[in-house]
């Protein structure tokens, strides 16, 4: 045998245990492929209804969401209209005791208007009977 023939034979030899090598990879390929495939329908079975539930809880939270909203604007527009009740109130009940008040006022100074112009016109009454404004004290 001359060393062509035992290239050639060593060559046939590598070719066919890559062959073989290419087969049993191609096969492996196959066996995965086929596993990938049935775990993805797995999960796409779990998941889809999953996915689901979760999309049914998601509209069930908006709809609470709204209704608590709506809730809330009830509550602002109420608090709002008390709020504003409450000032008209205090106004109201404000007016008579500002208005006498101012009234009592005025009195008074022209009270001691009158008492100024009878001082200053000199009036015979004791200066000790008055307190510290110059108001006569009974």
């Amino acid at each position: 045998m001359d060393v062509l023939q035992i290239v050639l034979v060593a060559v046939l030899v590598l070719a066919g245990a890559l062959c073989g090598v290419a087969v049993w990879a191609l096969r492996d390929l196959v066996v995965t492929s086929r596993s990938l495939r049935l775990t993805s329908e797995q999960v796409r079975s779990r998941l889809v209804p999953l996915l689901d539930k979760a999309d049914v809880t998601v509209d069930a939270v908006n709809v609470e969401l709204l209704r608590l909203d709506g809730i809330i604007t009830q509550f602002e527009d109420t608090s709002s209209r008390v709020s504003h009740a409450s000032a008209t109130i205090t106004d109201i009940v404000n007016a008579p005791a500002g208005l006498v008040s101012e009234a009592a006022l005025r009195m008074r100074q022209a009270w001691k208007d009158r008492k100024r112009t009878q001082s200053a016109g000199g009036s015979s009454e004791p200066h000790h009977n008055r307190d510290e404004e110059g108001d006569q004290i009974s």
